[in-house]
Protein backbone atom coordinates (compact mmCIF):
# COMPACT_ATOMS: atom_id res chain seq x y z
CA UNK A 1 0.00 0.00 0.00
CA UNK A 2 1.18 3.50 -0.96
CA UNK A 3 2.20 5.00 2.08
CA UNK A 4 3.79 8.83 2.48
CA UNK A 5 3.18 8.81 -1.67
CA UNK A 6 5.56 5.99 -2.05
CA UNK A 7 4.71 2.19 -2.42
CA UNK A 8 1.66 0.78 -4.44
CA UNK A 9 -1.57 2.86 -5.11
CA UNK A 10 -4.42 1.31 -3.22
CA UNK A 11 -7.06 -0.86 -5.31
CA UNK A 12 -10.24 0.64 -4.53
CA UNK A 13 -13.62 -0.97 -4.27
CA UNK A 14 -16.79 0.39 -6.67
CA UNK A 15 -18.36 2.32 -3.25
CA UNK A 16 -15.18 4.02 -3.32
CA UNK A 17 -14.49 4.65 -6.36
CA UNK A 18 -18.32 5.64 -6.35
CA UNK A 19 -17.87 7.90 -3.05
CA UNK A 20 -14.81 9.53 -5.32
CA UNK A 21 -16.95 10.41 -8.07
CA UNK A 22 -19.58 11.61 -5.96
CA UNK A 23 -17.12 13.61 -4.10
CA UNK A 24 -14.97 15.16 -6.72
CA UNK A 25 -14.40 19.23 -6.06
CA UNK A 26 -15.70 19.81 -9.37
CA UNK A 27 -17.39 18.48 -12.78
CA UNK A 28 -13.82 18.71 -14.18
CA UNK A 29 -12.06 16.06 -11.54
CA UNK A 30 -15.58 14.08 -11.61
CA UNK A 31 -15.07 13.38 -15.33
CA UNK A 32 -11.31 13.03 -15.17
CA UNK A 33 -11.50 10.23 -12.56
CA UNK A 34 -14.44 8.79 -14.57
CA UNK A 35 -12.17 8.35 -17.53
CA UNK A 36 -9.81 6.96 -15.31
CA UNK A 37 -11.84 4.85 -13.56
CA UNK A 38 -13.52 3.23 -17.24
CA UNK A 39 -10.31 2.96 -19.36
CA UNK A 40 -7.62 2.70 -16.85
CA UNK A 41 -5.83 5.46 -18.09
CA UNK A 42 -2.52 7.00 -16.57
CA UNK A 43 -2.75 10.16 -15.27
CA UNK A 44 -0.81 11.85 -17.95
CA UNK A 45 -2.77 9.96 -20.81
CA UNK A 46 -5.96 11.23 -19.21
CA UNK A 47 -4.80 14.49 -19.04
CA UNK A 48 -3.23 14.78 -22.30
CA UNK A 49 -7.06 14.11 -24.00
CA UNK A 50 -8.58 16.32 -26.52
CA UNK A 51 -12.45 16.02 -27.11
CA UNK A 52 -11.45 14.21 -30.49
CA UNK A 53 -9.90 11.48 -28.79
CA UNK A 54 -13.59 10.68 -27.14
CA UNK A 55 -15.93 9.23 -29.76
CA UNK A 56 -17.24 5.57 -29.49
CA UNK A 57 -13.68 4.69 -27.87
CA UNK A 58 -11.26 6.59 -25.76
CA UNK A 59 -7.85 7.07 -27.98
CA UNK A 60 -4.94 7.58 -26.59
CA UNK A 61 -2.63 8.73 -28.86
CA UNK A 62 0.85 7.22 -29.02
CA UNK A 63 2.91 10.62 -28.53
CA UNK A 64 1.05 10.61 -24.86
CA UNK A 65 1.49 6.68 -23.84
CA UNK A 66 3.63 5.47 -21.89
CA UNK A 67 4.52 2.91 -24.30
CA UNK A 68 4.03 4.91 -27.03
CA UNK A 69 1.33 2.59 -28.68
CA UNK A 70 -1.60 4.15 -29.78
CA UNK A 71 -4.67 2.22 -27.44
CA UNK A 72 -8.07 2.59 -27.96
CA UNK A 73 -10.55 1.34 -25.43
CA UNK A 74 -14.56 1.44 -25.89
CA UNK A 75 -16.19 3.78 -24.16
CA UNK A 76 -18.75 2.53 -21.33
CA UNK A 77 -22.41 3.26 -21.01
CA UNK A 78 -21.54 5.06 -17.90
CA UNK A 79 -18.46 6.86 -18.91
CA UNK A 80 -20.56 8.30 -21.95
CA UNK A 81 -23.20 9.57 -19.57
CA UNK A 82 -20.25 11.49 -17.52
CA UNK A 83 -18.82 12.73 -20.09
CA UNK A 84 -21.84 13.78 -21.91
CA UNK A 85 -22.92 15.73 -18.85
CA UNK A 86 -19.01 16.99 -18.34
CA UNK A 87 -19.93 18.48 -21.53
CA UNK A 88 -22.33 20.32 -21.03
CA UNK A 89 -20.29 21.92 -18.26
CA UNK A 90 -17.43 21.99 -20.15
CA UNK A 91 -19.17 24.98 -23.14
CA UNK A 92 -20.70 26.70 -20.21
CA UNK A 93 -17.49 27.14 -18.42
CA UNK A 94 -15.66 28.13 -21.66
CA UNK A 95 -18.46 30.13 -23.49
CA UNK A 96 -18.93 27.81 -26.38
CA UNK A 97 -19.07 23.89 -27.57
CA UNK A 98 -15.97 22.16 -27.23
CA UNK A 99 -14.05 21.68 -30.24
CA UNK A 100 -11.92 18.32 -31.11
CA UNK A 101 -9.11 19.92 -30.85
CA UNK A 102 -9.47 21.67 -27.77
CA UNK A 103 -8.42 20.23 -24.17
CA UNK A 104 -10.74 17.62 -22.51
CA UNK A 105 -9.41 18.78 -19.14
CA UNK A 106 -7.43 22.30 -20.04
CA UNK A 107 -5.65 24.24 -17.46
CA UNK A 108 -7.43 27.16 -15.99
CA UNK A 109 -7.83 29.99 -18.31
CA UNK A 110 -7.51 27.84 -21.56
CA UNK A 111 -8.83 25.08 -23.66
CA UNK A 112 -5.26 24.50 -25.44
CA UNK A 113 -2.84 23.75 -22.68
CA UNK A 114 -3.69 20.96 -20.35
CA UNK A 115 -4.10 20.67 -16.80
CA UNK A 116 -0.99 19.54 -14.53
CA UNK A 117 -0.79 15.90 -12.86
CA UNK A 118 0.06 18.04 -10.17
CA UNK A 119 -3.29 19.37 -10.10
CA UNK A 120 -4.85 16.81 -10.22
CA UNK A 121 -3.19 15.25 -7.75
CA UNK A 122 -3.93 17.48 -4.90
CA UNK A 123 -7.22 17.47 -6.10
CA UNK A 124 -7.83 13.96 -5.57
CA UNK A 125 -5.50 13.87 -2.38
CA UNK A 126 -7.64 16.43 -0.52
CA UNK A 127 -10.95 14.62 -1.88
CA UNK A 128 -9.26 11.32 -0.65
CA UNK A 129 -8.42 12.70 2.80
CA UNK A 130 -12.44 13.76 3.33
CA UNK A 131 -13.24 10.68 2.75
CA UNK A 132 -11.10 8.67 4.58
CA UNK A 133 -9.32 6.62 2.31
CA UNK A 134 -5.81 6.08 2.64
CA UNK A 135 -2.85 4.90 0.13
CA UNK A 136 -4.70 6.37 -3.17
CA UNK A 137 -3.29 7.79 -5.61
CA UNK A 138 -4.13 8.61 -9.66
CA UNK A 139 -2.91 5.11 -9.97
CA UNK A 140 -5.63 3.80 -7.89
CA UNK A 141 -8.22 3.94 -11.19
CA UNK A 142 -5.54 1.37 -13.39
CA UNK A 143 -5.40 -0.84 -10.65
CA UNK A 144 -8.56 -1.09 -9.61
CA UNK A 145 -10.38 -1.79 -13.09
CA UNK A 146 -7.04 -4.34 -13.98
CA UNK A 147 -7.80 -6.30 -10.53
CA UNK A 148 -11.75 -6.13 -10.29
CA UNK A 149 -11.76 -7.24 -14.41
CA UNK A 150 -9.44 -10.47 -12.88
CA UNK A 151 -11.85 -11.38 -9.88
CA UNK A 152 -14.69 -11.32 -12.44
CA UNK A 153 -12.64 -13.76 -14.74
CA UNK A 154 -11.66 -11.43 -17.12
CA UNK A 155 -8.50 -13.12 -19.30
CA UNK A 156 -5.66 -11.93 -18.48
CA UNK A 157 -4.49 -10.82 -22.24
CA UNK A 158 -8.18 -9.00 -22.20
CA UNK A 159 -7.07 -6.77 -19.21
CA UNK A 160 -3.14 -6.19 -20.66
CA UNK A 161 -5.08 -4.41 -23.47
CA UNK A 162 -6.78 -2.62 -21.69
CA UNK A 163 -4.44 -1.49 -19.51
CA UNK A 164 -2.03 -1.15 -22.15
CA UNK A 165 1.31 -3.44 -20.43
CA UNK A 166 3.76 -4.96 -22.88
CA UNK A 167 3.51 -7.89 -20.94
CA UNK A 168 2.00 -10.31 -18.58
CA UNK A 169 4.91 -9.77 -15.80
CA UNK A 170 4.52 -5.82 -16.43
CA UNK A 171 0.71 -6.61 -15.63
CA UNK A 172 1.09 -8.43 -12.43
CA UNK A 173 2.00 -5.62 -10.86
CA UNK A 174 -1.12 -3.78 -10.83
CA UNK A 175 -2.90 -6.85 -9.52
CA UNK A 176 -4.13 -6.78 -6.15
CA UNK A 177 -4.91 -10.24 -4.38
CA UNK A 178 -6.51 -9.80 -0.59
CA UNK A 179 -5.98 -12.79 1.98
CA UNK A 180 -9.27 -14.75 0.86
CA UNK A 181 -7.90 -14.97 -2.24
CA UNK A 182 -4.45 -15.98 -1.16
CA UNK A 183 -5.80 -18.46 1.28
CA UNK A 184 -8.21 -20.10 -1.13
CA UNK A 185 -5.40 -20.52 -3.54
CA UNK A 186 -3.35 -22.19 -0.45
CA UNK A 187 -5.99 -24.57 0.28
CA UNK A 188 -7.42 -25.47 -2.89
CA UNK A 189 -10.46 -24.36 -2.12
Amino acid sequence: MKTCRHGAAAVLSEDQLDALLESAPSPRYRALWAVQRWSAARIGEALALTWADLNAAVTFRRATTKTKVTKQIPTSPRLTAEMATYREVWAIEHGHAPAPGECLFPAMGSTTQHQSRQAADKALRSTCALLGLVGVSTHSFRRSLATAAVRRGVPLHVVQQITGHKSLASLGYYLEADAAEVLAAIDGV
